[in-house]
């Protein structure tokens, strides 16, 4: 997966359905997805340094779903892969790679959260 989903905006439209214009719950679940994924990042991690690659698949099923609350489905789509390939012992050599990008992603996705945060208070 070589395409760069670097510089993917937030698409918030699935956020602003689920909660409607509330920007307080708005900024609650960009601020829990902030607290959030560096836990499920280091269960991911402690199963891949064991090769437990079911757990490896269960962890990235857990933290996909939440991509979608901060409008990356592109991110969400990518670690569906990670999850598909752990679970079907498929191109397990590449998952550790793959973990390492997810790792870069959510750096810049905690970027963009921060300044939506701040978009979104400027206006409250």
């Amino acid at each position: 997966m070589q395409d760069n989903h670097d510089n993917h905006p937030l698409d918030l439209s699935y956020l602003t359905e689920m909660v409607g214009h509330n920007p307080e719950f708005m900024i609650e679940v960009f601020d829990t997805f902030i607290e959030q994924t560096p836990f499920y990042l280091a269960e991911l991690e402690d199963a891949l340094s064991n090769e437990n690659w079911d757990k490896v698949g269960n962890c990235a099923h857990k933290i996909k779903p939440t991509f979608s609350y901060v409008g990356r489905n592109d991110v969400k789509d990518f670690v569906h892969s990670i999850e598909h390939n752990a679970r079907n012992q498929i191109d397990l050599e590449q998952i550790p790679a793959d973990v390492e990008r997810l790792k870069g992603l959510l750096v810049h996705i905690y970027a963009q959260l921060e300044m939506a945060k701040k978009e979104i208070q400027s206006k409250l």
